[in-house]
């Protein structure tokens, strides 16, 4: 728990910075929209189709494992997590190919398990969600339970590119309920963390304590978290 906390410290200070954190509106087009499926990064738990032209022994529907790999026959043991279907599929053709003259292969997915974003801060019930098809922060946000009392909507912080290197963006969420503001209706990705940042400094042990048990298993190690203990991020930050 010490772990997750220490993480949100980090990263509301980091967003807190000036030019630290860009608001979602100034942002390229391709940051609010769904990742094409081409873009998809696949993960544990993950179904993929594999076909080998002309070679049906080696075509198959595959889950990749909790270590992010699969097993492939001749091949053994690959690492595909992270990798979009295509990557995958230029792996897949580079193994076979020690084995077979130009091999056609072709992958597909199957089934994205994945494809998770966490919703953390001043909500009734911070999440884990999947995303199964186009997801808004809005719409993730009523899946969590909506916003609660002590919430500062007008900043909501989204956290995308994993922990290690963490692209920082704010989303004014008021706007979108007030004025429809289409600019600020970003579409989530697989990864994203939505912050909902407390109103208040009065409130912020709370909003700590209520994230900690849903970030836990995913910050353990990371970048931030390091930096934070290291005594780059004191203190408690709550974004303007």
């Amino acid at each position: 728990m010490a772990s997750a906390t220490l993480l949100l410290v980090g990263l509301l200070a980091c967003a807190s910075r000036q030019g630290a954190a860009t608001n979602i509106a100034d942002a390229e087009l391709s940051a609010r929209q769904v990742p094409t499926v081409e873009q998809f990064q696949i993960g544990p738990g993950d179904k993929i189709s594999i076909k080998v032209w002309r070679h049906d022994d080696l075509s198959m529907d595959v889950t990749v494992a909790p270590d992010g790999t699969i097993s492939f026959p001749l091949i053994g043991t690959l690492d595909v997590s992270g990798k979009t279907y295509s990557q995958v599929r230029e792996l897949l053709t580079s193994a076979i190919r020690e084995y077979y003259t130009d091999p056609q292969v072709a992958v597909n997915i199957v089934e994205l398990q994945n494809q998770k974003v966490i919703i953390v801060g001043e909500v009734t019930r911070p999440s884990v969600l999947q995303l199964t098809g186009e997801m808004s922060v809005v719409e993730a946000l009523t899946l969590a339970g909506g916003i609660n009392q002590y919430a500062r909507t007008n900043n909501v912080l989204l956290v995308r590119g994993g922990t290690e290197g963490p692209e920082l963006y704010t989303v004014d969420v008021d706007s979108i309920f007030s004025e429809g503001a289409g600019d600020q209706l970003v579409m989530l990705q697989r990864g994203d963390i939505v912050v909902v940042p407390t109103r208040t400094i009065t409130n912020a042990a709370r909003f700590f304590k209520d994230v900690s048990s849903v970030l836990a298993p995913f910050v353990a190690g990371s970048a931030v978290y390091r930096n934070a203990l290291s005594g780059g991020a004191q203190g408690t930050a709550v974004l303007e």
